[in-house]
């Protein structure tokens, strides 16, 4: 018995605009590792007919007592090209303001790394015994 994924999966195959032969059918079902006994069964399912529509009937007329509202007007949609194509000054710009906060960040960075390796540096001595600040 196949599974309902199964059978979706068969109805996408058969619903392809290109029809596919059965040989292509069974090494895709093979490759997905259904059992031979599935990959048979899917196969009839394939070579099945589809059903004939049934004939549709007549609507009935539906009477509301609300007027039907008029349907707006639809706004053409109008493609804006990039506001700011490559090589723009504005892009320059913008890449001038990034290098620039890069700068500072890395200048602030090294300067704070500094003075925490002077104050390790100073603390190491006091607590190691180089320096002493008390009196002799």
């Amino acid at each position: 018995m196949l599974t309902e994924d199964q059978i979706d999966y068969l109805l996408q195959i058969k619903e392809s605009k290109q029809s596919i032969s059965e040989r292509t059918a069974r090494v895709m079902l093979h490759a997905l590792r259904w059992t031979s006994e599935e990959i048979e069964r899917g196969i009839a399912f394939l070579k099945q007919p589809d059903p004939k529509p049934e004939p549709a009937l007549a609507p009935e007329a539906i009477v509301s007592a609300e007027p039907e509202l008029p349907q707006p007007s639809l706004k053409p949609i109008t493609v804006k090209q990039n506001p700011f194509p490559v090589g723009s000054p504005f892009e320059k710009i913008l890449k001038e303001r990034q290098e620039k906060r890069h700068n500072r960040l890395t200048v602030a960075g090294a300067i704070i790394g500094a003075a925490v390796f002077i104050l390790g540096l100073v603390f190491y001595a006091l607590f190691t015994g180089v320096v002493s600040f008390n009196a002799p």
